[in-house]
């Protein structure tokens, strides 16, 4: 079904003109047939066949190919109206190409369609580059070139094979410095589509190097940096954060993606291990991961092997020019974005998170960013998931960080412009303090200022939200956690702790004046499309401005008493910030 939703079973005209396809919001999801028509799931047959010889994938990925060249002819219908998803189309079908090649059910007849149908595929991406007007292209644009690039070097004997070639790896060197800022983050302002990114220009780079194309050094380093940043942002036990969206966007598919690999980015350490000779990849890919096998092959993995076992530890490290301010030791860890404002980016895949917070201490995920579960198909859950409210920050007056049209689903506004106060990271300590003035706007306006002190030695975090500003208003800070149990402590009515098997946390509160708590229902999405409930943690206050929150983030594995942890932080961390200039108290 080529063209059908079978979750809402909308289906799309297969003989409308691409162009006037339309994305039917509220009615169906239109990524149904985009992602299906990617043919994604031909590495799986591709590699069963090459595991057995079993010549039913063959023919299986030769009758699904007929079947779609038969149901979507050029230029009509909903899998010609996106071209990123053409070009990740024909890098599939590049690789099945490889795969099945010489198998018997390869036949001349299926060679002969196949190769035209190719042909029409990329001079269809080179007439529909999904190019900004303005130069603000995303990964769209990038997912085009890079099927050029595939068509271009793996089909010399097409007719536009140098042009695309060419133009394609022109491409890829200029948007590698327009899109991957100098630190190595993706400039979209979330660490999924970073991954994606990252696999984009890794997959065409590796082909060109294996076909004797280079690219400046200055591009290799940046490449390098993207995985850098992949090492730092990997949480203790593999997976990663999800800042900003997430719709399980990949290039290739090419090892098992189930739920939870849905956030294990560390096969491209493994990549990276071998590409640039980094012991401290290999240390934290966690292996060598069968991506890295097919795309590196035998020699890869006798490389990765021969490279040195040790590695420098995963410590606290910032990222300024993408924003992400990571504190870790052993096995604490927090990220926080700290994004800032890019006129020259594309602010679509961006969430309302200034100043929230992803936590992990010592065997799990505590706090969390809820990910974004839905795009089109659900407008109202779409703006859920990336309104301020689902994030781990301050809330003022019910309004948005940032402000965002509610039918405009991929677009936001540029309100929360942020500002770096101080950072400071010491084998005993990490200290942030910054500020977002997304609340500036308002008729009486306000700044949200956020003080986060990481004590490594004693391995507990305190967060200082101060709301500056005017006038009497309604603060509603968020904690959004994992799917567990929570509760609230029966001696002390603001304090929250975990209740689950291993390590547990406790949110302490040392202002507690004013204050209020409620434990609300919430949702959490570790996949596209999939959502299951969550705990959410809200404390609020309606007070005259100043007003501040100050809150002790303790995890713990045997139970904890909480006026010995308050003594505990008000002499050694509000002591040590004296000369800082705060007071957490």
């Amino acid at each position: 079904p080529w063209y059908f939703d079978f979750k809402t079973g909308y289906q799309w005209n297969p003989r409308k003109f691409y162009k006037e396809i339309k994305i039917p919001y509220g009615k169906a999801d239109i990524k149904v047939p985009w992602e299906l028509s990617r043919f994604q799931h031909v590495s799986a047959l591709g590699q069963a066949y090459w595991l057995t010889g079993n010549e039913s994938y063959a023919e299986e990925f030769v009758k699904q190919v007929d079947d779609w060249i038969d149901h979507n002819s050029p230029k009509l219908g909903v899998n010609w109206a996106c071209t990123m998803d053409v070009a990740i189309r024909v890098v599939n079908w590049c690789w099945g190409y490889c795969f099945f090649k010489d198998s018997r059910a390869f036949t001349d007849d299926f060679l002969v369609k196949f190769l035209k149908s190719l042909l029409v595929h990329g001079r269809h991406i080179m007439a529909n580059l999904e190019r900004s007007w303005n130069e603000i292209n995303s990964n769209h644009y990038l997912s085009d070139i890079v099927g050029l690039v595939y068509l271009g070097v793996m089909f010399p004997e097409f007719k536009e094979a140098k042009k695309w070639r060419e133009f394609g790896i022109k491409e890829l060197v200029k948007e590698m410095k327009k899109q991957v800022y100098p630190d190595g983050v993706d400039y979209e302002g979330s660490v999924s589509y970073h991954r994606l990114v990252t696999e984009l220009f890794l997959s065409s780079t590796l082909l060109c190097l294996k076909n004797g194309i280079s690219f400046p050094d200055w591009y290799m380093k940046r490449l390098e940096k993207m995985i850098k940043f992949v090492m730092y942002y990997t949480k203790p036990d593999g997976a990663a954060p999800q800042v900003g969206d997430n719709d399980d966007g990949r290039l290739h598919i090419l090892a098992n993606y189930g739920n939870w690999n849905r956030l294990d980015h560390r096969y491209l350490l493994s990549i990276g291990a071998v590409l640039f000779d980094r012991p401290d990849f290999k240390k934290a890919s966690g292996g060598f991961h069968e991506e890295a096998l097919w795309l590196l092959g035998e020699e890869g993995l006798k490389k990765f092997y021969e490279l040195p076992k040790h590695g420098c530890p995963v410590s606290s490290k910032v990222f300024s020019d993408g924003g992400f301010y990571i504190m870790r030791s052993d096995d604490l860890y927090m990220i926080v974005d700290c994004i800032p404002t890019d006129l020259k980016a594309p602010s679509g895949h961006k969430h309302n998170s200034r100043l929230s917070f992803d936590l992990f201490a010592y065997d799990k995920s505590f706090i969390i960013d809820p990910g974004a579960y839905i795009y089109t198909v659900d407008s109202k859950m779409r703006n859920l998931f990336r309104s301020t409210k689902y994030h781990n920050t301050v809330v003022v007056d019910d309004q948005e960080q940032n402000r965002f049209a509610e039918s405009q689903l991929f677009n936001m506004g540029h309100d929360a412009v942020l500002r770096i106060n101080e950072w400071e990271s010491t084998k005993e300590y990490d200290f942030l303090d910054a500020e977002h003035y997304g609340y500036k706007r308002l008729k009486d306006p306000v700044i949200h200022r956020r003080q986060i002190y990481f004590n490594k030695l004693e391995g507990y975090w305190l967060i200082k939200d101060i709301l500056d500003g005017k006038g009497v208003r309604q603060f509603d800070l968020y904690f959004h956690f994992a799917p567990m149990e929570i509760a609230l402590d029966n001696e002390f009515p603001l304090v929250v702790k975990t209740m689950t098997d291993g390590a547990n946390l406790a949110i302490i509160p040392l202002v507690t004046e004013g204050v209020s708590v409620e434990i609300l229902d919430g949702w959490v999405s570790f996949s596209y499309g999939t959502k299951e409930k969550a705990p959410v943690v809200k404390y609020s206050k309606k007070a005259q401005v100043p007003v501040c929150f100050s809150n002790v983030i303790f995890p713990y594995y045997e139970d904890i008493d909480v006026i010995i942890i308050k003594q505990k932080v008000q002499q050694e961390a509000c002591g040590n910030l004296s000369f800082k200039n705060t007071n957490f108290e």
